[in-house]
């Protein structure tokens, strides 16, 4: 019996290793979101495993074409390309190898038969069932206001995304149809019409639209098989799926606020302040820089930074500009967008041409499975939310299952020397980084130096050094900083701080200005501490009388702006520190004010500290 079961789990040691990776990566409560760090670790875990996997995928048979993982292949050395030549190199290093692993995964598994892809498929629908229950637990006891399932850092309470999820939904609810056609016909619809209701629950607009470009695809590629009982049974998810969705709002209402529908459908509180013109300011402003930068783009995970110095509203920035394309040029540039572009036409083109000599059962598959990933990429014109390892790995396996379906039936042996030295080198730089990552966090967080992928670590030791007074070590983390990324702001604002400080023997005013003013220039909209620190330089510092009324007439539309921005809680302004250094610039200029505007604003100000500690006060996690 010993000997039976090991064999079945040798034969499926691929579908074992991904599901329950796969699985991990879904319910963890804290390692999502890979490209601000707080996910890299799974993107090592994975890194390490892809070795494992490629050691046993070696020697499967496989077809003897290369085309669509060629381009894939260089897509991924363009991103890489892009990280060598950076404007932001502290970051991104966590997408070169996120994105870099996709690469011998799908060189392993696309091109040979996969036994186990309905297995998986199983363990998707399983997976998104208890992910929904998850997230209809959190929308009943949790003040967050959009059905977020898994999709939260409950470190963090800002750390929610409604979004993500809505992306996860559109990419798993189809595979629910694939056992439409078995026994349980009435529970898979009712399955189905439990988690539409979540999607409806994300409250995600461009997913709604999606969705409903979804069922187009599917009506037109099944309405000929659709009789009287399969459409009571699709009839019955509709209605349950809505019933469920003002059934969920009534209850919730009982203990918590809820979305008014037709307000958000409208754009209406305070998404009018913001969701309305910001995704088309992104859009813009990722062509304007693309245009700037077209080869390898500003780097991975650089739109927040390059996008700061042309940003149009006041905290109207992202970490990247909602639209998977526009960030594959802006921050990759255009060889890795035409690449990437070419990978997925590559695929379309084989779909397409060998569809016709599938059997019903492939067909379907295939085509339902087209449909999820459709999804996938119509939601990311508008959003992204492939910096999910979960997201990402699921539309990867789904493309890897689509193109496997469609092999054709003469394969051989073909050894994957590529993916395995890929997989080697990959796993390799994931061994390095998780080597890097344990020693910083048991023995000394200096180890990250030597990391590639150090992110904030000059910055807090440039910070912690100014709060114990030692300048010379802040100016000397500070400067590695700028060198990494000369597009932070704030590692030019914390040379300024100790250029500014005048009780020291490093003070220099005319460095305190230039970096003071540096600051400002590269990241004008998002902060008041930096306005707050300038003015002090020029009022202190008797600067001409013009500077501080020239200042004065550009911060005054910013903070009457940002009093309705804190009483709607704009992007979590509320829980930031910004509500206090915005309360702080208002204290200095004060003198500078007229009587009736001064007044005003003193008035304001305790209103806003007063909101922003009432929010705090009923913070979700």
């Amino acid at each position: 019996m010993f000997k039976i079961d090991q064999k079945l789990i040798s034969s499926h040691l691929s579908f074992l290793i991904l599901s329950v990776f796969w699985l991990v990566a879904l319910f963890n409560p804290v390692f999502m979101k890979y490209d601000y760090g707080a996910g890299f670790p799974l993107v090592i875990v994975f890194g390490v495993l892809l070795i494992f996997l490629a050691i046993r995928e070696f020697r499967a048979k496989r077809e003897k074409t290369i085309l669509s993982g060629l381009f894939l292949l260089l897509f991924v050395a363009c991103v890489g390309a892009s990280f060598m030549y950076s404007q932001t190199k502290n970051l991104g290093f966590s997408e070169v190898l996120a994105w870099g692993s996709m690469v011998p995964l799908y060189y392993l598994y696309a091109y040979k038969k996969n036994e186990w892809i309905d297995k998986f498929l199983k363990i998707i629908l399983i997976g998104t069932v208890v992910a929904v229950v998850m997230g209809y637990f959190l929308y009943f006891f949790k003040a967050e206001t959009r059905f977020i399932g898994p999709f939260f850092n409950t470190l963090y309470h800002a750390h929610v995304w409604p979004n993500a999820f809505a992306l996860f939904l559109l990419m798993t609810w189809p595979v629910f149809l694939l056992f439409f056609e078995k026994k349980g016909k009435w529970a898979t619809s009712i399955l189905i019409g439990i988690v539409l209701s979540a999607l409806l629950l994300t409250y995600s607009r461009g997913a709604w639209i999606v969705l409903g470009g979804q069922l187009v695809l599917l009506f037109i590629y099944f309405h000929k098989r659709i009789d009287w009982k399969k459409a009571l049974l699709i009839l019955l998810a509709g209605v349950f799926a809505v019933g469920l969705f003002w059934q969920a709002n009534t209850l919730r209402s009982l203990n918590h606020d809820v979305i008014d529908v037709q307000e958000r459908v409208t754009f209406g509180n305070s998404e009018s302040l913001t969701s309305k013109q910001e995704r088309i300011d992104f859009w813009i402003g990722a062509i304007e820089l693309t245009a700037e930068k077209p080869m390898f783009g500003w780097g991975p995970y650089s739109f927040r930074h390059a996008y700061n110095p042309i940003q149009k509203t006041f905290l109207g920035n992202a970490d990247h500009p909602h639209n998977l394309f526009l960030k594959i040029s802006a921050e990759y540039g255009l060889v890795a967008l035409f690449a990437f572009l070419a990978f997925l036409t590559t695929i379309l083109v084989t779909v397409i041409k060998r569809f016709p000599t599938l059997s019903k059962v492939k067909k379907d598959k295939v085509y339902i499975l087209c449909v999820a990933v459709a999804g996938a990429f119509a939601h990311n014109l508008i959003d992204y939310n492939l910096n999910f390892f979960v997201n990402l790995l699921l539309l990867f396996l789904l493309i890897i299952f689509i193109r496997s379906l469609i092999v054709g039936r003469s394969v051989k042996l073909k050894k994957a020397f590529l993916a395995l030295i890929l997989a080697i080198l990959i796993g390799a730089f994931a061994l390095f980084e998780g080597f890097l990552l344990v020693l910083s966090h048991t023995v000394d967080e200096s180890y990250l130096e030597y990391s590639f992928f150090p992110r904030n670590y000059y910055l807090n030791e440039a910070d912690e050094d100014i709060s114990t007074r030692s300048f010379e070590e802040s100016l000397e983390f500070s400067e590695k900083q700028v060198e990494l990324n000369p597009l932070d702001a704030q590692g030019w604002y914390l040379q300024s701080v100790v250029y500014c400080d005048f009780s020291q023997e490093l003070f220099n005013l005319e460095l305190c200005r230039a970096n003071s003013y540096k600051t400002l220039q590269l990241n004008p909209m998002n902060d008041f501490v930096y306005y707050r620190d300038y003015f002090k330089t020029l009022s202190w510092h008797n600067f001409p009388k013009y500077d501080v009324n020239v200042f004065v007439s550009e911060a005054v539309p910013l903070l009457l702006d940002y009093f309705i921005y804190v009483d709607n809680n704009v992007h979590f302004t509320a829980y930031t520190p910004n509500v206090e250094a915005a309360s702080e610039l208002i204290d200095v200029m004060l003198p500078y004010l007229p009587q009736e505007q001064a007044k005003f604003f003193e008035t304001e100000k305790f209103e806003m500290l007063e909101v922003a500690e009432l929010l705090r006060a009923n913070k979700t996690f």
